[in-house]
């Protein structure tokens, strides 16, 4: 017997829309943004959404809460998991602080979730391996400036007999990358069936990706294929994979316009019992 589960994958950039990322970002954060997302989340019809980069905030007394307000708005359990905080500095003082993390939102009952921090490279190894195509081929971390290194994290819940991820990697550094693959795979370890729903910010041919190999890819275009694009500047780096499941179809949502710098990924990922 079947089960077909509807999921989604998007980073959601906090609400700040799309372009350069601004200094003060948090100020930039907008309720109706964030209140149209939820729209478009709602007419996706899926049973369980990942996001990415979802703030979590105090500022000046209010409460910023991208997940819950979105979970309010449409409906669904909310689970949240962040290892990077941060410092909310009004008028030259601090006025409150923050987390960023990724949610899994669900129409189904969650019935446990964890939340599991990603390694970072260790600060003498390269950012990219000399002599790659990159302007830090050859970089090591301790001598490249902080903003390049942000802490990672996999958020993990279990739904409807299945273990779902919502996951993030590094923006700068494949050696990095690689060992948040490799941990990623490994929290997984004796789940099945699972899905992995992530911005893992490199195409799934990259050699970081690589332990991934066991995984059933959501796309079935080849690796280059134009139809896996989902952000606004042309890369292939927001993924659903899955383990013990097949998936039946798989597409990128590009009718999201500009509420992000990504578009959604949805896919419909197919379960059989024993």
């Amino acid at each position: 017997m079947a089960a077909t589960l509807r999921v989604a994958s998007w980073n959601i950039r906090a609400a700040i829309g799309p372009g350069p990322f601004p200094d003060r970002w948090w100020s930039h954060i907008d309720a109706d943004r964030l209140r149209a997302i939820g729209s478009f989340i709602s007419g996706l019809d899926v049973d369980v959404v990942a996001l990415q980069e979802v703030a979590l905030l105090s500022r000046d007394g209010e409460l910023v809460d991208n997940a819950g307000d979105l979970g309010r708005q449409l409906g669904m359990e909310v689970r949240y998991g962040a290892v990077r905080t941060f410092d909310v500095v009004e008028r030259g003082a601090l006025a409150g602080t923050g987390c960023f993390g990724n949610a899994l939102l669900s129409r189904l009952p969650v019935t446990g979730a964890r939340t599991v921090s990603l390694p970072m490279a260790r600060p003498d190894a390269f950012i990219e391996p000399a002599g790659a195509d990159h302007a830090t081929a050859g970089v090591r971390y301790i001598d490249a400036p902080d903003h390049i290194r942000e802490p990672r994290c996999l958020l993990m819940a279990e739904i409807d007999g299945i273990t779902v991820g919502s996951a993030h990697f590094s923006h700068i550094g494949s050696t990095e990358r690689l060992l948040q693959a490799e941990a990623t795979v490994a929290a997984f370890t004796g789940a099945s069936p699972a899905i992995l729903l992530a911005d893992l910010n490199a195409p799934i041919e990259a050699p970081e990706l690589t332990p991934f190999a066991g995984w059933v890819e959501g796309f079935v275009e080849p690796p280059g294929d134009p139809a896996r694009i989902s952000t606004d500047d042309g890369w292939r780096i927001d993924h659903v994979l899955a383990l013990g499941a097949s998936v039946r179809s798989c597409r990128v949502v590009r009718e999201s316009g500009e509420l992000s710098d990504h578009c959604p990924v949805v896919a419909e990922v197919v379960r059989h019992s024993s």
